[in-house]
């Protein structure tokens, strides 16, 4: 697989510093992201061990593809050794996606496909290359570059050298500069639309979709958070899958585009003023969003960083308390576990967000 600093099986990535040039290819907000989504793994890692119920996570990265003119939506699915729960996810995307299962094979150091049915490989393995050029119907790779304006090289190297470097030490090149790679250069040159699935869990027979993000509300009488019309499409599309969608937000204290995630890191004062909220967003929740009056966001918030998204709003009061980023993780943790078990959690205010808010 071709990537701008040569063959993947060329590229040492235990080697920081080439760990580095590959996530400045990025936006400077995926690189906070990655830290906002440490944090919250954290949480999710301290899941209450009450019954057998408890969530599971299936650890595996996932690609939504498609291109225009063409009928068939993909799901690439990297299985990075999941232990239980893949070929039920497998099987529930195979009702509404061509599913494909995506290895990384250690020998040939690149990524490997194989076409599935009913949740189990259905073909012998081939390059992911090979097959996203051949299911893509494109001769040539698309341009994939991302904007310097939206590439800040000083927060990227906050972000990197700050925390994602000393945080996964050994693991940095295989839990998070591979996956950049796997969607970047495996995915996203040969497909127009591309989503990415963040977490799947499996709650006892329940395939659970987790999404996670670090904003502030857009301010107005009521607050709300904006949701782009291809993520709504793709929870409408998993809820037919059969899969729940828990939407949840990391609430910035500092209502700005300016402040880098980095903050939560080094302030304990900007932890316990970052709301941990979170909603389940139905295939008519979604429905309904999309049948409201439409918002054009940034070109910050494209991929390429050079187009706008069309979203949606959705009201800061529809979502639910889990706490703050200050208080004990395992409190945070269980109120997350309620509410996917259905259980009455807090509701959100408005007053609750502004009083947190810092920047003010």
């Amino acid at each position: 697989m071709q990537t701008p600093l040569g063959e993947l099986a060329g590229l040492d990535l235990s080697d920081h510093d080439l760990c580095q040039r590959i996530l400045a290819l990025d936006k400077h907000r995926l690189a906070e992201g990655l830290v906002v989504e440490s944090l919250f793994d954290q949480y999710l890692d301290a899941f209450p061990r009450k019954d057998e119920e408890v969530p599971v996570l299936i650890d595996a990265d996932t690609a939504i593809a498609r291109n225009p003119g063409r009928d068939v939506s993909y799901a690439f699915v990297w299985d990075r050794g999941s232990a239980k729960g893949l070929g039920r996810y497998l099987r529930a995307l195979g009702s509404r996606y061509s599913a494909w299962l995506v290895r990384f094979d250690e020998i040939m150091h690149d990524f490997v496909a194989a076409r599935t049915e009913e949740g189990r490989r259905a073909s012998d393995w081939s390059p992911l290359h090979d097959i996203a050029r051949s299911l893509s119907g494109l001769q040539t790779a698309r341009d994939v570059g991302v904007d310097r304006s939206v590439r800040d090289t000083r927060r990227i190297n906050q972000s990197f050298w700050g925390y994602l470097s000393a945080h996964y030490g050994n693991d940095l090149g295989r839990r998070v500069v591979l996956p950049r790679l796997f969607m970047n250069f495996g995915i996203q040159p040969w497909f127009r639309y591309v989503w990415n699935i963040d977490r799947i869990y499996l709650q006892g027979d329940q395939l659970w979709h987790l999404e996670i993000k670090h904003k502030y509300p857009m301010q107005g009488n009521p607050l709300t958070f904006g949701l782009n019309d291809g993520e709504l499409r793709l929870i409408g599309d998993l809820a037919r899958c059969g899969l729940r969608s828990l939407h949840t937000i990391i609430v910035k204290p500092r209502w700005n585009k300016e402040t880098s995630s980095m903050l939560l890191t080094n302030d304990m004062s900007a932890r316990a003023a970052a709301a941990v909220i979170g909603r389940e967003i139905s295939a008519e929740d979604a429905r309904q969003a999309l049948s409201q009056r439409a918002g054009l966001s940034g070109a910050d918030t494209s991929f390429s960083g050079r187009s706008s998204l069309v979203y949606r709003s959705l009201p800061a009061s529809g979502f639910s308390s889990f706490g703050t980023l200050g208080m004990p993780y395992i409190e945070v943790a269980g109120r997350i576990d309620d509410f996917m078990r259905g259980r009455q959690t807090e509701r959100v205010t408005d007053g609750w967000l502004r009083a947190l808010r810092q920047d003010v």
